[in-house]
């Protein structure tokens, strides 16, 4: 393994056991309605889209020739983390950003965004494709009801309501050793 692969796996282990002893501790920090498995869930996320924000400013940073990317993005508060996205430009059966336009499919009474003869048929057969988890409480989700927010990696998220957003981006906190606390 190369030094930087074996960096992060040990920084993930860290991360992960640090999260763990706190939860176990009895002193979760999870929203109301979330056990500390879901908790430890939704900040592992919340560290991925983190890290892919960060991925983005650094590759910003290497189109405009500037090496080194300004503070001001590296210490971005987690609301510039993700950005919300009209269901529309989803694909919902890959769970990515389009930046354009999808095809409407109702079912249900529902609309449900992807494109391509293939998607839609999946998207028919499949009724598991339609729900997602939300990242925070760990609840199915309806995609079509879902408050949709993509990552700069362009990965869609799929919240109950923008409450759960705000719980979710709540846990990310600087004054903290790891950047996660209780949600306010």
């Amino acid at each position: 393994m190369r030094k930087k692969q074996i960096k992060r796996l040990l920084l993930a282990g860290i991360m992960t056991a640090c999260v763990a002893g706190v939860t176990m501790s009895g002193n979760s920090f999870a929203a109301e309605g979330t056990n500390a498995a879901e908790e430890n869930q939704a900040i592992m996320i919340l560290e991925s889209v983190r890290q892919n924000y960060l991925a983005s400013v650094r590759l910003e940073s290497l189109k405009s020739k500037n090496t080194l990317p300004s503070k001001s993005h590296a210490d971005s508060p987690a609301q510039a983390w993700l950005k919300r996205v009209k269901p529309s430009e989803v694909n919902m059966v890959t769970n990515r950003y389009t930046q354009s336009e999808q095809s409407a499919v109702r079912m249900e009474g529902k609309l449900y965004f992807t494109s391509g003869d293939a998607y839609i048929t999946n998207l028919k057969q499949n009724p598991s494709i339609r729900f997602a988890k939300d990242p925070i409480s760990g609840r199915t989700v309806d995609k079509a009801e879902a408050a949709i927010y993509i990552d700069a990696s362009g990965r869609a998220l799929y919240f109950k309501t923008d409450d759960s957003f705000k719980n979710f981006i709540a846990l990310a906190d600087t004054g903290t050793v790891f950047g996660y606390s209780q949600p306010r």
